[in-house]
Parts: C-alpha cells; structure tokens; sequence
C-alpha cells in the first residue's frame, strides 16, 4: 500500500504566516546597530575610547609581546597580535554595537560600543 502526502492550502497558509512571524522576531529582536565608539581595554582597564569614524594604529606592548589594533573606515580589528592560534587576528572587521574581539594571552579587549547597549553584562 502506497501512502500519498497531498499539500493542502492550509499547508501552505501555515507556512506562509510561519515565514512572516520569522522575518518579524528577526527585525524586532536582533538589532545590528552600526557602532560609533571603539573601547580598548588593556590588562583589566580602559585604555580608551576611540571614533570608529577615523583612521588610527595603535600598539599595545603585553605579556606576549606587541598588538597591533587598526580602526578604519568605520571598523576595527586586530592587525596583528603575538599570541600562537591568532584567533583574534582571524576574527577580521567588526562594527555592529556590542560586537568583541578579545586576546586573551595578551590582555587585550575591543569592544563596539553605540547608542544602545547590545548586552546588560559581559564577563569574560
């Protein structure tokens, strides 16, 4: 005995209202603000805040060795850093609100920071 799976217009309608919810809760709930502020921080402290809208280098001397930090068009990231995987330096460009790269062996946190707070609390 053959069993046929035939596709109603009510399939279909539930499909249809499932997408529409979907597209809604992904508009309303996940923000992707683009940031305007980069905060370094540096062995536990704020090394300081930087306009993601300039052109800037900056090297930070840690535990392993030098990190270099670039912010460029409206982005940051690790250009280069002393520690073995390089998990940070692969990690590329951010700019969204709330987005993170971090170096842990040499101590060394950017963060994306805007008009609104991505997170209520952070640790790491």
């Amino acid at each position: 005995m053959k069993l046929r799976s035939k596709f109603f217009l009510g399939d279909s309608l539930i499909i249809f209202i499932s997408l529409i919810f979907i597209i809604f809760a992904f508009k309303t709930f996940w923000h992707f603000e683009t940031g305007s502020v980069v905060q370094v921080n540096f062995q536990g402290k704020t090394y300081g805040n930087f306009s993601l809208f300039q052109n800037k280098e900056m090297s930070l001397i840690g535990k392993e060795g030098e990190s270099i930090i670039e912010i460029k068009e409206g982005r940051v990231r690790f250009a280069r850093s002393p520690c073995k995987n390089q998990y940070c330096v692969q990690q590329g460009w951010i700019h969204f609100t709330g987005q993170m790269l971090i170096c842990i062996p040499n101590e060394v946190s950017i963060e994306v920071l805007g008009k609104t707070k991505a997170y209520d609390s952070l640790n790491y």
